[in-house]
């Protein structure tokens, strides 16, 4: 491998020899005039970019230097290397368009300072190892005891791709790449014009007041300059190049640079007034939402949280720590779940502060169909659940009730999923089979007349009507009732002889039982009120066929169906009185819907809203009914 040193000046001695070219300003590099001293002349080699380079002479108050950037000329590499020299000055550099080494400036206030947890700090190298920056050269950068963790290159590589490289590997390991905690040098740079150029940061050359080399367990081993090259030097050799260009030439094409805006004021502002949010907490009921939203945004907005999983948990973590939490809120049990379905939402319609609106996980981004299918399966469970249980209501309402909370579904998916639960659907198959079965019976054996109008009134008017009746769709008025229903005491007034074809089958011939007494003299209800369809005569396909006449369900609920009549309303005409049936019919329409929840009441908010509303009502309507009894009097 080439030494990069001996090229570096290889190339400035080139260029300081015009040859007979004619004069040009271009051709001029301050690298070729070099200290006589060998080793500084290689010490100088490492830092050859010399315009807008910074220097010190003083310090404030705290003692930090009071930087300031030469523009007017670029540094030699003689006089940049006396000024490092000079005990009462301090110098430093920035980076051209390549660079041979990276630099990481760590404050000694900074979380991952080895003193507050050198854990951190042991995890920032390896995690660099992961992109092929294997050897560091660690220095205490001042008086200050911050560090400075240099890494010295083979190659020379793009700065403005190394930036990126060290920035993306180090983000995607959870590190803060901030001012004041960790810094990288170079920097990712905004992009300029050829009128209006940037440059990247600078930073202080090593080994100067304060400064020392530090060993592998961080302890001072000196600060000699020809140790320096030679440990510099040698860093340069175990660095894994291949590696590094690879992963930042990757680091480069991804880089997504932060928007420069007018709006970053106000994204500042917003973070700072969702952190004052959240950290007020719970003041009173009802804030859940909000505040849980809230938690949500900030992080995906601001903590670049980037699936489902990461913002609930901060979210459900946030929560439970939050001021108010367990006193007011009403999620404390079902805070999880709630967490999630805003996390879905957060990160589907919210995105990390400077990033693209990137393709969402799959979960998010699941097509209208797998939706479907999935909240498809979640009733079947659901279902399936509840009727093992025991806990399925007998009532339509009741079951999609409970449905659609077991599925975490709503009422209009659930009634456009009818097949999966409605008993016209779920009992057709039952029924069929009932059917079948009744039609491989043997014929009618000789029952009681009691018995059998016992059992009839007994299955038509106990239970559901649609249980009752076992078809596949619940009977309207003026239906007739399914086969099986069908046994009426008429059917043993007279023996019948059932045919099956042209054979003569079994002739029933119920025994003579007397009648009970109470019904002696009367008639059967569904003679004296009628039936609802004229009789006809019913051919089974099966092995038993009856003329009888068409029974029908106990009761007025098979009448035939009347439109109800609007009556009219009479209104009070004395004024007092009208206030008082406004006002009760308003209450009542109110009890309604918070008993039934019909219609739908979405959140709690709105619930506390009605009941509220509902209060003032009734205060109302007892103050004017005071207001008519004072008049009265």
């Amino acid at each position: 491998m080439k030494n990069l040193t001996q090229n570096t000046l290889k190339q400035a001695s080139y260029k300081g020899n015009f040859d007979d070219r004619a004069f040009d300003i271009k051709q001029l590099d301050p690298r070729v005039l070099t200290p006589e001293s060998e080793t500084a002349k290689i010490f100088t080699s490492f830092f050859p970019y010399g315009h807008k380079f910074i220097y010190a002479t003083s310090s404030d108050a705290k003692g930090k230097p009071n930087w300031l950037t030469e523009r007017r000329y670029p540094i030699t590499a003689r006089r940049l290397y006396d000024d490092w020299q000079d005990p009462d000055m301090l110098i430093g550099v920035r980076f051209g368009t390549n660079t041979a080494y990276g630099v990481l400036d760590i404050d000694k206030n900074s979380p991952y300072h080895p003193h507050r947890n050198e854990d951190k700090f042991r995890g920032i190298l390896q995690a660099l190892e992961d992109i092929g920056l294997v050897r560091p050269l660690i220095l205490q950068s001042s008086f200050s005891e911050g560090l400075h963790v240099y890494y010295p290159l083979p190659d020379q590589v793009s700065s403005f791709a190394l930036a990126c490289g060290i920035k993306a590997c180090l983000k995607s390991h959870g590190y803060e790449i901030a001012s004041g905690i960790l810094e990288i040098f170079p920097n990712t740079k905004a992009f300029g014009t050829k009128e209006n150029p940037t440059e990247f940061n600078g930073h202080r050359l090593p080994l100067q007041k304060g400064s020392y080399m530090l060993n592998d367990d961080l302890e001072k081993i000196g600060n000699d300059l020809d140790y320096f090259v030679f440990v510099w030097q040698m860093c340069q050799d175990s660095q894994d190049i291949d590696l590094l260009k690879d992963a930042i030439a990757e680091a480069k094409a991804n880089y997504q640079p932060p928007k420069q805006s007018r709006k970053t004021d106000d994204m500042l502002k917003w973070r700072d007034d969702l952190e004052k949010e959240i950290a007020k907490g719970w003041t009173g009921k009802g804030q859940s939402n909000q505040l849980l939203y809230r938690i949500g945004k900030y992080a995906r907005v601001f903590l670049g949280c980037a699936d489902v999983d990461a913002i609930a948990k901060y979210i459900t973590k946030t929560a439970r720590a939050a001021a108010g939490f367990f006193k007011f809120s009403g999620d404390i049990h079902r805070l999880e779940k709630k967490a999630k379905d805003i996390a879905q939402w957060c990160l589907k319609h919210h995105f990390p502060w400077g990033s693209k609106k990137t393709e969402q996980n799959n979960e998010v981004d699941m097509s209208k169909s797998e939706r479907q299918a999935e909240r498809i399966e979640r009733i079947r469970l659901a279902v399936s659940e509840l009727k093992n249980t025991g806990a399925m209501p007998q009532t339509i309402r009741g079951m999609a009730q409970a449905i659609a909370k077991t599925a975490s579904v709503s009422i209009e998916t659930l009634y456009d999923n009818k097949e999966l639960w409605h008993p016209e659907f779920t009992q057709s198959s039952c029924n069929a089979s009932q059917t079948n079965d009744l039609s491989q019976e043997t014929p009618l054996t000789d029952t009681p007349i009691e018995s059998t109008q016992n059992s009839l009134q007994s299955t038509v008017t106990e239970k559901p009507l649609y249980e009752a009746l076992g078809g596949s769709e619940t009977p309207l008025r003026g239906q007739e009732l399914p086969n099986f229903a069908k046994s009426d005491v008429t059917d043993f007034a007279n023996p019948q002889t059932v045919t099956d074809g042209d054979h003569c089958l079994h002739q029933i011939t119920p025994p003579e039982l007397p009648k009970p007494p109470q019904k002696s003299n009367r008639s059967m209800w569904i003679e004296t009120h009628g039936r609802l369809a004229p009789p006809k005569v019913e051919t089974a396909t099966g092995a038993i066929a009856q003329n009888a006449p068409v029974a029908t369900a106990n009761a007025a609920c098979l009448q035939v169906y009347q439109p109800p009549q609007n009556h009219a309303v009479s209104v009070p005409h004395d004024p007092k009185q009208k206030e008082v049936f406004v006002i009760n019919r308003k209450i009542t329409s109110l009890k309604n819907r918070l008993v039934t929840n019909f219609p739908r009441i979405r959140t709690e908010a709105e619930r506390s809203r009605l009941e509220s509303e509902l209060y003032q009502l009734e205060c109302d309507r007892i103050r004017a009914i005071a207001t008519e009894n004072l008049q009265n009097c």
